[in-house]
């Protein structure tokens, strides 16, 4: 019977030893060979995105606009449709105009990260603002 506790606390502190030393790591996650675009599109510097939106694969917007779906969950618990709900009359916002915003922003702030395109895009919204024309 006390064979089984001491066989127990030596799995344990082996365990504790192998894990206060741990495996060098990736500083970056990367994509797999083929694919196309950036792992984190947040990280990027706008710069980056106005030219992979430009040249880069088919669906940047759809990928931008899901990231955005992302960060306004994570603000507010709700998602873009909750909060142009909110917005009243005809206000103008649909497919093109919501990654119309995170593109013209992106191109005016070439030197910033992606991620402040998508705050600028909450903040549009969340201030009940319709579409730009």
């Amino acid at each position: 019977m006390t064979i089984r506790p001491m066989f127990v606390a030596a799995i344990l502190a082996g365990s504790m030893i192998v894990a206060s030393d741990p495996l060098p790591a990736d500083t970056e996650v990367r994509v797999r060979p083929g694919m196309m675009g950036v792992a984190d599109i947040g990280i990027q510097n706008c710069a980056t995105f106005t030219d992979m939106h430009y040249h880069g694969p088919a669906g940047m917007e759809h990928q931008v606009l899901t990231w955005v779906q992302g960060y306004v969950f994570a603000k507010t618990g709700a998602n873009i449709d909750a909060l142009l709900a909110a917005i009243p009359g005809d206000n103008g916002w649909n497919f093109d105009t919501l990654t119309g915003v995170f593109v013209d922003y992106c191109k005016a702030n070439p030197d910033v990260p992606v991620s402040e395109a998508a705050v600028a895009l909450w903040a549009t919204l969340n201030e009940g603002n319709k579409a730009p024309d």
